[in-house]
């Protein structure tokens, strides 16, 4: 199905980012909570996987927190 990959995705906090370039080596660690901006969270569609995963590590070059990837097409074909 066409643009069924969806992407969900919210700007991080300023406080968030800083604290990230800092002390990026805490940050590695997986097991932290992140301070999005609520307003923020966005929602793109894909085709492929390789195109979300694409987006997906732009968006977090550019300060983005990537909330989901999720294949909406599968989850539809469950209910």
């Amino acid at each position: 199905m066409a643009g069924s990959i969806i992407v969900r995705y919210a700007q991080k906090t300023y406080k968030q980012q800083r604290a990230e370039k800092q002390d990026s080596a805490t940050f590695k660690n997986l097991n932290h909570s992140v301070d999005i901006i609520p307003e923020s969270i966005s929602i793109m569609t894909f085709n492929s996987w390789s195109e979300a995963n694409e987006f997906a590590q732009h968006a977090r070059e550019d300060g983005h927190h990537i909330l989901e990837i999720i294949d909406d097409y599968k989850e539809r074909k469950k209910k």
